[in-house]
């Protein structure tokens, strides 16, 4: 019993202390706080539209939604034709050129 006493002691002395670095001063918390929690991931599904074909299928995927802007990114993982492996964030939104 008494060295599982001070083993739990010891892991609870540890994970204050790391939590008292992680934490850091207050003046560093000032600058960041309007970053903390501004991504947010979501799993979702959407509809692609063929517009050759006219035909529609549902996929799910990654979304990335930044909280500060209001935009919505998807997560596209592939390996293209020439063989290159891609990983990258694709915009949700179609932009129309005037």
């Amino acid at each position: 019993m008494g060295v599982k006493f001070h083993s739990f002691i010891f892991l609870l002395a540890i994970v204050f202390a790391g939590s008292t670095v992680y934490a850091g001063s207050s003046d560093s918390k000032e600058g960041c706080s309007s970053e903390i929690g501004r991504y947010q991931l979501f799993q979702g599904n959407y509809i692609s539209i063929d517009l050759k074909r006219q035909q529609t299928s549902s996929h799910t995927g990654i979304f990335l939604l930044d909280t500060k802007t209001g935009t919505v990114k998807r997560y596209l993982n592939k390996i293209d034709e020439q063989g290159k492996y891609i990983e990258t964030w694709l915009p949700t939104d179609i932009q129309l050129e005037k």
